[in-house]
């Protein structure tokens, strides 16, 4: 006879892997999780942090809502799943969750800003980390039902030395089409050819009056070449075991519609001290951003299109 009894175990934190605000094998996640690294970034003047990772994973669709410098793209996380509600994916910044709609207008902008992911500087991310599934409403609740890009920035590492590192970055954009519009000669020529058909009525004879002696073309008043640079300074490296980083950035992008900018600088700050043993882990991190965004006319890209061509950019007299 053997009489045996069993005794309650309380299970280890160390046995639980978090997801979401920790770290885990590839191998053990339950959902669909993809991460992109620094290696894995698309390479270029990137001006809004989710171009890194345009084409990057499947299921995962970002369209630019514009050619403007820094504007806001749309993300779609394995498609939309509402047609009156928000389709955004929530994005958490170092552990920070930033809700979609956060904006001070009724549309979820923020006044003044192209993009509210204008707020971290490209150059400063290090990985993206995007749980798919409905399972990450398990972590963030239902605002995490879009799915969740999760955001790390670099940050330094222990026992390092001091490292100092420059970048320059330059873009040169141009226009490659434009609408296909009429000639001069082919307006002129159209606008005869209604006259004799009858199909306008001008008893007073005051259309050909109206026409100028101009050859303009619209398109290429309103559109030009832009040049865009981009300088990133930052300082890596640890103190007495306190691991830091430090970085700058100065952007300066204009817009191929002519009167648009967006000039940004960003500053930032990360301690990560490891006290007591590595059984305390503290992480610090102050960011602080400045952007100027020149909104150029966008109506004047329609208005283009309509313009007499036969008349003059300005008036002689």
């Amino acid at each position: 006879m053997i009489d045996m009894a069993l005794v309650a175990d309380i299970l280890g934190l160390s046995e639980v892997i978090v997801i979401g605000y920790g770290t885990t094998k590839k191998g053990d996640a339950t959902g669909a999780v993809t991460a992109i690294s620094v290696k894995d970034f698309n390479q270029g003047a990137i001006t809004s942090p989710e171009q890194l990772i345009v084409g990057k994973t499947a299921g995962v669709q970002i369209t630019s809502n514009s050619g403007a410098p820094g504007e806001r793209s749309t993300i779609r996380i394995r498609g939309g799943s509402s047609l009156t509600a928000v389709n955004d994916p929530l994005i958490v910044i170092d552990g920070v969750p930033v809700a979609s709609g956060f904006g001070t207008d009724e549309s979820g902008e923020i006044s003044g800003s192209r993009n509210p992911l204008n707020i971290v500087n490209p150059n400063d991310i290090e990985t993206f980390t995007i749980l798919k599934d409905a399972s990450a409403t398990a972590i963030y609740g239902s605002r995490a039902s879009n799915g969740v890009i999760i955001i790390t920035t670099k940050k330094g590492k222990k026992g390092k030395p001091l490292s100092l590192n420059y970048n320059v970055k330059t873009s040169i954009n141009t226009i490659t089409a434009t609408a296909e519009v009429l000639t001069t000669d082919q307006f002129r020529d159209k606008i005869q050819e209604r006259l004799d058909e009858g199909l306008i009525a001008d008893p007073l004879d005051t259309v050909p009056k109206i026409l100028g002696d101009a050859s303009t073309n619209w398109m290429d008043e309103i559109f030009n070449t832009s040049i865009g640079q981009e300088h990133n300074l930052s300082a890596t490296g640890s103190y007495k075991d306190v691991p830091y980083r430090a970085s700058v950035g100065y952007s300066n992008q204009d817009g191929i519609l002519k009167t648009d900018n967006m000039k940004r600088m960003t500053g930032s700050i990360t301690l990560n001290p490891v006290l007591w043993n590595d059984h305390l882990k503290v992480n610090l991190n102050i960011k602080g951003m400045n952007v100027k965004n020149n909104f150029a006319n966008r109506d004047a890209i329609g208005s283009a299109v309509r313009f007499d061509p036969t008349q003059p950019v300005k008036d002689p007299n």
